[in-house]
């Protein structure tokens, strides 16, 4: 086993504990570049940089600069907590040198390694996470609602879910063996829904079930797909039941949340009852309505939500599209959308076979968490979106 596989091995395994580790797992598989950089800097030559022309290092580069140069330039209204901007600019400004080191690392990488240790060592580390969210959670060690190592207990749930389905990427080429436990990862996703009590990640879940199955239906021999669908529907309703009675055994925190659904009246008072985003979107909208074009200025967005509602709370917009809006306008919303952009190439007719759980996971569920949470003005999720998506476009070409 060579340095440069052991060095990708490592990261590819601490991405896995992202999910319960979050900023930890980040400064650690940094470091682990820093390293891997540093002892083969003498490996570098001017073609090194030459990634960095391509799309998807500049859709995150523009990004972190934009963002950057936001913080740097506007100003700080009264109210706003006085170190917002310092970690804003400190915040994306490592963001931007990150992509140099990103591209520098995967240059000195074989595509076959990194392929390898996406097949052989994110399963284990979503495993050991898997393993760690169980044992808190059953241990009481934190609340009914563990939010584990990160800032919410919306968090495990969501990144879970979508590094597995990054996961099952190259599933038709794996051994029994693995595929099992990529469907083993599958049913542990949904059973971290239940620990965070997490409704969109469950509905979320669901969706990805459905589809996996149906591009698993597509990409077997025809004189298989009728034994496909059987055994798929029955791995299904064990599945679902199994989650629900698991969530039922746990105290129904989850079923109960669900159930809220259908407790609303179609009127703007009942929902907006029931869903605290709703009235949120509405102070949001009109934040926007007087800002337009410029917005406000990301480290103002708590604030001028605060002044606009008239309360006491401290919340962002609570939808990624209309914190961009707030942040800087429209420029600032159209560099959003040019980032995520990348993950478009997941769809190529050449990737289909292989790739389509990537995207399902990177642009379909991240994408409609999006619209239910402001993700990506958080650093930390955009640098871990960033690391997955190009190690993956890298992946790719193996």
């Amino acid at each position: 086993m060579n340095k440069e596989y052991c060095g990708i091995a490592v990261s590819v395994f601490l991405l896995g504990l992202f999910p319960v580790f979050f900023l930890l797992a980040l400064q650690l598989i940094l470091l682990v570049i820093l390293v891997c950089v540093g002892v083969s800097f003498r490996k570098l030559d001017r073609y090194a940089f030459k990634p960095l022309a391509t799309w998807h290092y500049l859709a995150f580069a523009q990004f972190y600069l934009v963002f950057l140069l936001n913080a740097q330039f506007y100003s700080v209204w009264p109210g706003t907590k006085a170190h917002f901007r310092n970690v804003a600019i400190e915040s994306w400004g490592i963001s931007l040198v990150c992509v140099l080191l990103l591209a520098l690392w995967l240059h000195l990488q074989k595509t076959t390694d990194i392929k390898r240790a996406f097949i052989a060592w994110l399963p284990a580390g979503l495993t050991a996470s898997f393993v760690v969210a169980t044992g808190i959670y059953f241990y009481g060690a934190q609340a009914e609602r563990p939010p584990l190592f990160t800032p919410s207990a919306l968090i495990p749930p969501f990144w879970y879910l979508v590094l597995t389905m990054v996961s099952f990427v190259w599933f038709f080429e794996m051994s029994l063996s693995h595929k099992i436990w990529r469907l083993a990862l599958f049913f542990f996703a949904g059973v971290m829904t239940i620990y965070g009590a997490a409704r969109f990640a469950m509905l979320a879940w669901l969706l990805c079930g459905i589809v996996l199955i149906v591009w698993c239906h597509f990409q077997i021999a025809r004189r298989r797909r009728v034994f496909f669908v059987l055994g798929a529907s029955l791995g299904a309703i064990i599945c679902v039941a199994g989650i629900v009675i698991l969530d039922s055994l746990l105290g129904g925190v989850l079923s109960s949340r669900m159930q809220s659904f259908s407790k609303i009246e179609f009127t703007f008072e009942s929902i907006g009852a029931q869903f605290l985003r709703l009235k949120i979107w509405a102070g949001a909208t009109s934040v926007i309505s007087d800002n337009l074009w410029l917005g406000v200025g990301q480290i103002n967005e708590r604030i001028a939500l605060r002044i606009e509602m008239d309360w006491d709370r401290w919340l962002r917009a609570h939808q990624t599209y209309f914190s961009y809006l707030i942040a800087g306008g429209i420029p600032t919303l159209l560099s959003g959308v040019m980032m995520q952009s990348p993950t478009l190439s997941f769809l190529r007719a050449q990737n289909w076979r292989s790739f389509v759980p990537a995207f399902l996971g990177l642009g379909v569920v991240v994408t409609l968490n999006c619209f239910t949470d402001s993700l990506f003005q958080s650093a930390v999720n955009v640098q871990a979106f960033m690391l997955i998506t190009v190690l993956l476009l890298k992946a790719k070409e193996a």
